[in-house]
């Protein structure tokens, strides 16, 4: 759940019977904090004639006695009438009062509201004015939902006659209980996303559930205080910028040039990257595509790139947080391998939280990233670090062995540290590793500030699996899949296979 305040609305239509299990449902369903807020609103539709036969307990009717011979002023007074009536009809219920009860022990605040008019026009102005971060429906509002998802940015969710919540439209700041979504197949996914979803350090915590958002351009700006060298993070080809949402919910915003994706395009690519969810993948938060500003919106990751942490030789990067790392990444690579997602891999785009948990970060610029590579100084970075596979524009290596190669790459400096061109002899790192893994001198490739605590077994078999990467042979390297069987293998000791290649291979 986001840590800002939720403004919850209970949606009613005075006329129908109010089940004050919708309300308790609510309460229960949704994770919520002291100071939150839970407004129930009941509408008052004018003109609208139905039997009264009010009770007090499972459920509430209403009648109006409005007709449109009413003059004006008796009009006025019979609606504030009736809106007093019927806000004490719901305050004196006893299960509401038991309710406000619940609410109070929670520290959650409970109010109680009644309006009149046209109920969807009132309902979405007063969900403006209230600042509502999530409306829930009665369930014989299914007519109204067009209008209310087409007025309405917050989340929408609707009462089903079972109770559950229908989640029509999750709201970015909402973490739903999986216990309330009603599709078993969804549920599943959901609950195997996000295992670790706050970091214990700073409690950031991952917004796990919600559809990505059109967000304006002009959004973009205020959220980068107007772009500000203060809010830059990288500009290696693409900006990276920290954004400030108006929910105060930070964001990592990545700058797609309209003359490398075009508007049709980017927004194809947006629908496939709005399901991606895993835990060890950044989820995709929203985009932007305004004129020729095109921007991908992902979720803020606390810790910082792995390319800082190798950089600045950062004694806090122990042998079992490199292990932890490694694994995250390579099980993000392999899901988004499953949505034809590629071209990822590289230190700048791991980021890691406070707990040494790796998510992938700034994948989706393109379906096919290394096509985007020929067009933007990216390449230029990926050959300096010599993440891009050999001979890849020659032969067309299929992509996922590519990804697979720059992978085992990332992994070789997880073992080395990040070695400058004095470390290397003058010679670039992939020229100065390749001997000493043909040699076998593993000793000698060991990041000196794990030297005193690397596990010898986990980076004997370590190195094997990087050498299986980082074959010269596409058809040779291993597959994502088999790279994170293989690392189970290693954290947890269990039987590993020989994953050396053959000597020919080097």
């Amino acid at each position: 759940m986001s840590t800002n305040t939720q403004r919850v609305l209970i949606i009613h239509d005075a006329s129908r019977e109010l089940s004050t299990i919708s309300i308790r449902h609510t309460l229960r369903g949704f994770s919520l904090r002291r100071g939150d807020k839970i407004r129930f609103l009941g509408i008052i539709q004018a003109f609208v004639k139905i039997d009264n036969r009010s009770a007090c307990g499972s459920f509430l009717k209403y009648k109006t006695k409005l007709h449109s011979s009413a003059t004006s002023r008796k009009h006025k007074e019979d609606i504030n009438d009736e809106i007093q009536k019927t806000l004490h009809r719901y305050s004196s219920c006893a299960k509401c009062i038991e309710i406000m009860k619940i609410a109070e022990t929670l520290q959650v605040e409970f109010e109680i509201a009644v309006e009149a008019g046209l109920l969807k026009e009132v309902a979405v102005e007063y969900a403006k004015s209230f600042q509502t971060t999530h409306v829930i429906l009665h369930r014989q509002l299914k007519k109204e939902l067009k209008y209310f998802t087409q007025n309405l940015s917050c989340g929408i969710s609707r009462m089903k006659l079972d109770s559950s919540i229908d989640i029509i439209r999750p709201s970015q700041a909402d973490e739903i209980p999986l216990e309330t979504i009603s599709n078993p197949v969804t549920r599943e996914r959901w609950r195997n996303a996000f295992n670790n979803s706050t970091c214990t350090l700073c409690k950031n915590q991952r917004s796990w559930i919600g559809l990505a958002k059109k967000f304006t351009y002009a959004e973009m700006q205020l959220a980068t205080n107007g772009f500000s060298p203060q809010n830059l993070m990288s500009d290696h080809g693409r900006k990276i910028y920290l954004g400030l949402l108006n929910d105060q919910r930070k964001t990592l915003i990545r700058e797609s040039p309209s003359v490398t994706i075009k508007e049709d395009e980017f927004k194809r690519q947006v629908k496939v990257l709005e399901g991606v969810r895993h835990e060890n993948v950044a989820s995709l938060v929203g985009s932007c595509s305004e004129g020729p500003h095109r921007f991908l919106v992902y979720e803020y990751v606390c810790n910082g790139s792995l390319n800082k942490h190798l950089s600045n030789k950062c004694r806090k990067l122990t042998w079992e947080r490199r292990m932890n790392i490694a694994f995250g990444a390579a099980k993000g690579l392999e899901y988004l391998h499953t949505a034809s997602i590629y071209g990822s891999m590289k230190p700048s785009n791991i980021l890691i939280t406070h707990d040494y948990q790796s998510l992938i970060c700034y994948y989706g610029l393109s379906i096919n990233q290394y096509e985007a590579l020929g067009q933007s100084s990216e390449t230029t970075v990926l050959r300096t670090f010599e993440y891009l596979a050999p001979g890849y524009e020659e032969t067309g290596t299929d992509l996922s062995k590519a990804d697979v190669y720059s992978y085992g790459v990332v992994l070789l400096e997880l073992i080395t540290g990040r070695k400058t061109i004095e470390d290397t002899d003058g010679q670039s790192f992939m020229r100065w590793a390749r001997p000493l893994l043909r040699h076998k001198k593993y000793m000698e490739l060991i990041d000196p500030v794990v030297q005193d605590s690397v596990d010898l077994y986990q980076l004997y078999w370590l190195i094997r699996v990087a050498e299986k990467c980082l074959s010269w042979d596409p058809k040779t390297r291993y597959s994502m899949n088999k790279v994170v069987k293989a690392l189970s293998c290693v954290i947890n000791r269990c039987g590993v296979e020989d994953f050396s290649p053959n000597e020919f291979e080097w």
